[in-house]
């Protein structure tokens, strides 16, 4: 597997959620979406105003963010703090993309003196770690960067675990390993505080009824939820990455970070060219991707 094929695919379940983003209601969504979400559309709800058809989330804004500093700074993370101020300053002042709480809260400790992040317990924080397989090869290092891009803003220490959690089993699956292999050996690693194989636990039985078990777990941001819901659709679409990133988008709620990491998942696994074509080629920041990874293979 190439960059591209962890990279892409994780932009895609992003793009693909921001029609129905935030939209709690399943039963909604089906309404809208009678055939299924297999296009970009644009925003049904009222989080994203300016986004149209093809545009990111605000969290796949953040994962694109951190694409251009490492090919901004030939592939290294250590600039990706000062990079992501000034990204967070931006939107917020320009409001070109959604100003979640953990950004707000970040950059409130900054300019208060305090150099820590949110307390946020969202999974979207452990959900922009793709583009890091762009420029780490092996496991270590990329934990280590996954644990660290994901504490620049989340202090919860379920989510930074999360990083290493997704960051191993994606490695893993890109090695070739099934995700039912992959998920129990990065379920055995010991987390500080991260569940890993409780949840794996609960994301297994979720399987056989995603959306009523969805729905009970909780389809918001926190980490509870999100995190063995996405390993849910995983394991029941393991071998149908178009349906995959569908049926997330399709349960609603905070579809872009479960989208982020599915799609990295379902990425490593199948490659970039298991998706449609024009789900990259509509995507507006093709363009931005494509010349951020070319200097980081340069």
């Amino acid at each position: 597997m190439t960059a591209r094929d962890f990279i892409l695919p994780s932009f895609f379940g992003d793009a693909l959620a921001l029609g129905p983003h935030w939209i709690y209601d399943p039963s909604k969504i089906a309404a809208l979406y009678p055939g299924g979400i297999r296009e970009y559309d644009d925003p049904r709800s009222s989080y994203h105003p300016g986004k149209s058809a093809g545009d990111f989330t605000h969290l796949g804004d953040q994962t694109l963010a951190l694409l251009g500093s490492l090919a901004d700074h030939g592939g290294s993370f250590a600039a990706w703090s000062t990079d992501w101020r000034a990204w967070a300053e931006r939107i917020r002042d320009d409001k070109s993309s959604y100003f979640d709480g953990a950004t707000r809260g970040t950059l409130g400790n900054l300019a208060e003196g305090r150099k820590q992040p949110s307390d946020s317990s969202d999974l979207a924080g452990a959900a922009r770690i793709a583009p890091l397989f762009a420029v780490h090869g092996d496991v270590t290092p990329l934990v280590a960067a996954a644990r660290m891009q994901t504490a620049l803003t989340h202090g919860d220490a379920r989510v930074i675990d999360a990083a290493e959690f997704f960051a191993r089993a994606a490695f893993a699956v890109g090695e070739g390993a099934e995700f039912a292999e992959a998920f129990e050996e990065s379920a055995f690693f010991p987390y500080s505080a991260l569940p890993a194989s409780d949840w794996l636990m609960v994301a297994r039985h979720a399987s056989s009824d995603l959306v009523e078990h969805a729905t009970a777990l909780g389809l918001g941001c926190d980490i509870a939820g999100a995190f063995p819901i996405t390993l849910a659709l995983a394991l029941c679409h393991e071998d149908e990455p178009v349906e995959a990133l569908s049926a997330n988008a399709m349960l609603g709620g905070d579809s872009a970070a479960r989208g982020l990491m599915l799609g990295l998942l379902m990425g490593a696994r199948h490659g970039a060219d298991a998706f449609s074509a024009g789900w990259t080629d509509q995507l507006k920041a093709i363009g931005t991707i494509n010349h951020a990874l070319e200097r980081l293979e340069s």
